[in-house]
């Protein structure tokens, strides 16, 4: 329930943000921006879901046609390169596995960079309609694709390093301060929200209208300018 709260809180204010953006001046449409955030939202939500799907299929075919050699499914799991099972399989098969799900988290970062630009086109429209979005999303990112997942790589790979080297920095200082104690733990929540978590909430609301902004038919200093 905190989830899906969040996500509509998330996917409301991004709304108003664009937006406000791409129209300054322009007095904030909540009504608006609360009805086709969640629309975005389940979406997304419905992409994704189709995604998954499509992988648990070609993770069934690729069982079919490895599954004597492998040993079945289990070896396609992540705890088969955790275990003593891993060397059973070989090294070759090892490198498959492994090439397999690079393989599938390219494919999510693609899924999601085709689509990223479809809350700034909703938002230009002024719509409530996610198949509007998702669909000229899907049209404006086709010819740069693949810079747009190159871009999107980058991105999780600086959030995951930044997030790792804050979370040592700030964790461990103020555990030392605070001698591990229970309002130690919430200051270092609270510190870790304000640092980490919130500059990348507000990368997150830039990346999509920046993407847009690049790649639109437009002028790009029609949109924020």
């Amino acid at each position: 329930m905190f989830a899906l709260v969040a996500g509509v809180i998330f996917y409301g204010v991004s709304m108003l943000i664009w937006r406000g953006g791409m129209h300054p001046g322009e007095a904030p449409n909540f009504a608006w921006a609360f009805q086709a955030g969640p629309a975005l939202a389940f979406g997304m939500f419905v992409v994704m879901i189709a995604a998954n799907i499509l992988i648990t299929i070609v993770m069934f075919i690729l069982t079919l046609i490895f599954g004597a050699a492998l040993g079945g499914m289990g070896a396609f799991s992540p705890e088969t390169l955790e275990s003593g099972a891993a060397g059973a399989i070989g090294g070759g098969a090892i490198v498959l596995i492994i090439i397999l799900y690079i393989a599938l988290f390219v494919f999510l970062l693609w899924v999601q960079g085709r689509f990223m630009v479809a809350g700034p086109v909703m938002a230009e429209r002024l719509t409530r309609n996610p198949v509007t979005g998702l669909g000229e999303s899907w049209r404006l990112t086709g010819p740069s694709q693949w810079v747009i997942v190159g871009f999107y790589l980058l991105f999780v790979i600086g959030i995951i390093i930044y997030a790792m080297i804050a979370g040592m920095i700030f964790g461990g200082i103020l555990g030392s301060i605070m001698g591990g104690s229970a309002v130690g733990a919430i200051l270092t929540m609270i510190v870790m929200a304000a640092l980490v978590y919130l500059p990348i909430i507000m990368i997150s609301f830039s990346m999509p209208v920046g993407v847009y902004r690049a790649i639109a038919p437009r002028a790009s200093g029609d949109v924020f300018a």
